[in-house]
């Protein structure tokens, strides 16, 4: 929680250093671009998260070389999809751009700010694919300073490649891009200098058919959620060009990355639930893992309502710290308040996801992680709008995080039904049990 905390903050000083940077087109161009960089997120948190699920549980049921082979499946799958994402990319740039809803004005900083970030691709795949391997063998702390030598490497480099080598947007891309390189060398170093659990041979870097399906299957639900995400911020930018300009896309790109602030620990925290539940699960230690989802559900809900209500209560100061674009501030402090109105429930709904993917039941998380944004939040942004204008597309975000909860609810209960029904037919989990 603490890495993603550190990662979501690095995601705010982009914000400020190019909002007060560039300007307010430069703040609409990173949310243009936003979409495209969730995608590659997707296609890198497929693999990280498959991985994952893989690797606690064999460790957890003893396993071992299952699991060095599904660490050595994920680095070439990584591998193998960075390099062909960032060539793909490269040749469809313009009409990329043009898609995410980049105008006339916002089109030239889009361009310089994506044809940098595009050299990360493969470094982005890779990082995040190991450090979910990291975290899967119950390594948080290696996996927490990952996030801040990213996070600390981004913050130093984008005052000066912006203010004092005058790059502009396309350095604050490069800062990105180094600090990306930075942690696929620490991650190297970590696994090359033998401080893994893990053991990596050469041999398992061949990919096995059956690791390959299962790490794609668990880890489909992500992609699936992470994809959806982005093709739902692509077409909310769309829309809010129609129904505010470039001024309202500008707000919106604020609000997005303020809310990555509050969005980003609830996943460290499904994050972190995952491999003590997959471990226990595996183990069969079903009162252990009821314990550890009633513990990341209560805190999760506790960080989400405390986040909503900074929101509701201090918009107007929160906007303040990135433009000093008045008109900026009241539309955006405006539209964080009509965005965040749901925000209480989303910490419920994460968990309710991450609980199936940790548990290897790829149906049910594959579903509940297209609920919020597929089956609910495009329909709304599809119908309000025409009706309510800019205030359509800003009331479908609370709509939808209300239903979705409501959703998760039922599939929740009925999965920890089984765990109690399963806790109940072994001993009680005392310290002579554990011992033997």
């Amino acid at each position: 929680m603490v890495g993603m905390l550190v990662q979501a903050s690095y995601n705010l000083v982009d914000a400020f250093f190019i909002g007060h940077g560039v300007g307010s087109l430069g703040l609409a161009a990173t949310a243009v671009a936003f979409p495209f960089q969730l995608m590659i997120m997707a296609i890198a948190t497929t693999g990280g998260v498959g991985a994952a699920s893989i690797i606690s549980r064999n460790l957890g049921s003893g396993d071992i070389e299952r699991a060095d082979r599904t660490l050595g499946t994920l680095i070439t799958t990584a591998t193998v999809l960075g390099i062909v994402g960032a060539l793909l990319s490269w040749i469809y740039i313009e009409p990329l751009l043009r898609l995410l809803g980049a105008t006339k004005d916002i089109f030239p900083y889009a361009e310089a700010y994506v044809s940098v970030v595009l050299f990360g691709i493969p470094l982005q795949v890779f990082g995040v694919g190991l450090n979910n391997a990291v975290r899967a063998e119950g390594n948080a702390r290696i996996a927490m300073i990952t996030m801040f030598v990213s996070a600390v490497t981004n913050m130093i480099l984008d005052p000066l490649f912006i203010f004092t080598f005058k790059m502009g947007i396309a350095g604050a891309a490069w800062a990105t891009v180094i600090a990306q390189g930075a942690v696929v060398v620490w991650l190297l170093l970590y696994y090359l200098m033998g401080k893994s659990a893990l053991n990596l041979r050469p041999v398992h870097l061949i990919p096995r058919r059956d690791i390959l399906g299962e790490m794609l299957a668990v880890g489909s639900s992500e992609f699936a959620r992470l994809s959806a995400n982005s093709a739902i911020v692509a077409l909310v930018v769309r829309s809010v060009g129609v129904y505010g300009g470039d001024m309202a896309i500008a707000a919106y790109g604020v609000v997005s990355r303020t809310l990555s602030l509050a969005f980003l620990p609830i996943f460290g925290i499904a994050q972190g639930m995952q491999p003590i539940l997959g471990y226990n699960y595996g183990a069969r230690l079903y009162q252990r893992a009821h314990q550890v989802i009633r513990l990341s559900v209560a805190f999760a809900s506790t960080w989400s309502f405390m986040a909503w209500v900074l929101v509701l209560l201090f918009p107007g100061p929160i906007f303040s710290f990135f433009t000093p674009d008045a008109d900026l501030q009241v539309l955006g402090a405006r539209s964080m308040r009509y965005m965040t109105f749901g925000f209480c429930l989303v910490g419920f709904q994460v968990m309710g996801s991450a609980l199936f993917q940790a548990l290897g039941k790829a149906r049910p998380a594959f579903f509940l992680s297209l609920s919020r944004q597929v089956l609910l939040f495009l329909p709304l942004l599809y119908f309000l709008p025409p009706f309510l204008g800019l205030m359509g597309v800003w009331l479908s975000f609370p709509a939808a995080d209300v239903l979705s909860a409501l959703m998760t609810l039922y599939f929740f209960r009925r999965q920890m039904k089984q765990l109690e029904a399963c806790d109940g037919r072994l001993p009680s989990l005392s310290a002579d049990n554990l011992t033997e």
